[in-house]
């Protein structure tokens, strides 16, 4: 007589389990004994990141992060080589640790101002501020005023450009390819600007957080999600092509607006005032194009959308020009500011990809050429302005 024996099974998401706990295990045991700390007899790697620096009346704040691989103890602080009294809290700083260094020092309007900090091995980590400016306060009216220049250099000039869609309903099919091109060659100069601040700041992040990539995972991030969304609203876009196209490049193109935004919220947080109003004043001349970038799609169909799409259309790319001056001028920290500059160029690299493949005849043609190479240059010309 045949015996039955009943067999267990492990569920699978317990089997997943088994190698999790065994690489913590392995974490631990290397953690605990370090059998690699008996091999080095160098001194230890101290580093110090300045993410951030407040002027107040009469003091100025650092926020710092240790960006080394060993532990920083903060044991002096001089301000241009002379010691001076500072509040921490706490001295003691861990691998990324952050903390606020608060100095009472009397800087003056428009001077240099240079910071070292003496760590307690007698590391000298040095800090060079061009010119001291009083720092915004975070308060309605600042606020106000930061939302205010996001209109101006992102919703104004973006919803003056989409009034170019009554000329484009009536423009023949070659001056639609030339325009559509135009939109291509706009974006590219936008993804070349966009990857190159990215990897600016980048390379300002903390070592530690590696800001290449953060804007390399950004950028991946942004275009897999737009993949996602097309194919997601492929059975819904049927006889709407231009119009799903126009939401698409008013994303990439308000994602690069977040990242104008920061610039201008950084620039006046660092009391750069002049430079500030003329970075406003050249997007605001350079973001007009993007609106008629916008439109452009749109003149291939027979009908005409509705305002509300044009509203969301001005909201979609203009607004996030408000978001990154608050950021800017009050949270701006150059690690995030790469990533975000990551998810725009993703975002522009993909929108670019989708508009090309809808241009009848590519780049190729005489009108694809011709509106391409006039995109970039017109580009090229106005960001003399704001260079």
């Amino acid at each position: 007589m045949a015996t039955e024996h009943a067999t267990v099974r492990v569920p699978n998401w317990l089997l997943s389990l088994i190698p999790l706990a065994l690489i913590g295990l392995l974490v631990l045991v290397i953690v605990a004994f370090n059998p690699i700390e008996n091999l080095r007899d160098v001194p230890a790697i101290e580093r110090v990141a300045f993410e951030r620096t407040t002027f107040e009346p009469g003091s100025i704040e650092l926020l710092i992060r240790n960006d080394g691989p060993d532990p920083v103890r903060i044991a002096q602080v001089l301000v241009n080589d002379a010691y001076w009294q500072f509040e921490a809290g706490d001295t003691d700083l861990g691998r990324l640790e952050t903390t606020t260094i608060t100095i009472a020092y009397p800087w003056e309007p428009g001077l240099p101002a240079n910071v070292s900090l003496v760590t307690s091995t007698g590391v000298v980590i040095r800090h060079e501020i061009e010119a001291a400016a009083l720092t915004p306060e975070f308060d309605v009216e600042t606020l106000g005023i930061y939302a205010l220049l996001g209109i101006y250099i992102g919703v104004v000039p973006i919803s003056i450009g989409l009034l170019w869609f009554s000329a484009l309903r009536r423009a023949s099919r070659r001056w639609l390819s030339f325009f559509l091109a135009f939109t291509v060659g706009l974006l590219a100069f936008l993804l070349v600007d966009t990857t190159g601040e990215g990897l600016e700041l980048a390379g300002e992040a903390a070592a530690a957080l590696d800001g290449l990539a953060l804007f390399a995972i950004g950028a991946l991030v942004a275009v897999i999600c737009l993949l996602r969304l097309e194919n997601a609203l492929a059975t819904r876009r049927s006889g709407r092509e231009g119009l799903f196209l126009a939401y698409l490049i008013a994303a990439g193109i308000g994602l690069h607006n977040l990242g104008e935004g920061l610039a201008v919220g950084a620039a006046l947080a660092a009391g750069e005032v002049a430079l500030g109003t003329f970075l406003v004043l050249g997007f605001a001349l350079h973001n007009t194009t993007e609106g008629l970038a916008i439109v452009a799609p749109l003149g291939r169909e027979g009908e005409r959308p509705a305002l509300r799409h044009f509203v969301l259309l001005g909201a979609i790319a203009g607004v996030p020009a408000i978001a990154g001056a608050w950021a800017g001028g009050f949270i701006f920290n150059a690690a995030w500011a790469a990533l975000a500059f990551g998810v725009a160029a993703g975002a522009i690299a993909q929108v670019i990809w989708t508009i090309g493949r809808s241009i009848k005849g590519g780049l190729a043609t005489a009108a694809g050429a011709g509106g391409f190479v006039a995109g970039l240059g017109f580009m090229y010309l106005t960001s003399l302005l704001t260079a």
